[in-house]
């Protein structure tokens, strides 16, 4: 390769030296620079993507606040009570104290509740009540049927938050 180069006229040679610099240039700019300024590119717009759902998270996380607020008992949790007494007394408020057979502690700041012979229709409103007004949480819930649109059933119940 040298002895080729070496052979060529002096006009010749730097012609081929100035296309290996441009040659030389264009890799750097093909292999380096360009693929470099194309992931700051997508960086940017991933950037201004993320700060326009913040905004909207912003945004929503304040209309979820004014509706907690103008829903009566929204948002405001077990105010201090235990979940253990909130449930009861909700269940027997609920119509299901004569289908109310147990309650007890579970170790997950959850209770346990067991129904028996309720109306399914009926547990599914208290269920639903439980949630929108204290914001408590079905862990599990384990139905079986037993006819007439009544169902034995196994809850686990989760406090607010957890």
């Amino acid at each position: 390769m040298k002895d080729w180069f070496l052979g060529l006229e002096p006009r010749e040679r730097r012609l081929v030296a100035a296309g290996g610099v441009v040659l030389a240039l264009l890799l750097v700019y093909l292999m380096l620079w360009e693929p470099l300024a194309g992931r700051y590119r997508q960086l940017q717009d991933s950037v201004a993507r993320q700060r326009e759902t913040l905004a909207w998270m912003q945004q929503a996380a304040t209309q979820v606040k004014a509706l907690q607020r103008s829903v009566p008992g929204g948002g405001r949790g077990l105010a201090g009570r235990s979940l253990l007494s909130v449930v009861d007394q909700s269940a027997r408020a609920g119509g299901l104290g004569p289908a109310l057979k147990r309650i007890e502690p579970d170790a997950s700041k959850g209770v346990k509740v067991w129904l028996e012979g309720v109306s399914f229709d009926q547990m599914i409103l208290w269920l639903g009540n439980l949630s929108r007004q204290y914001q408590v949480e079905v862990a599990s819930l384990s139905i079986e049927p037993k006819g007439a649109g009544r169902v034995d059933a196994r809850i686990t119940l989760l406090e607010p938050g957890l």
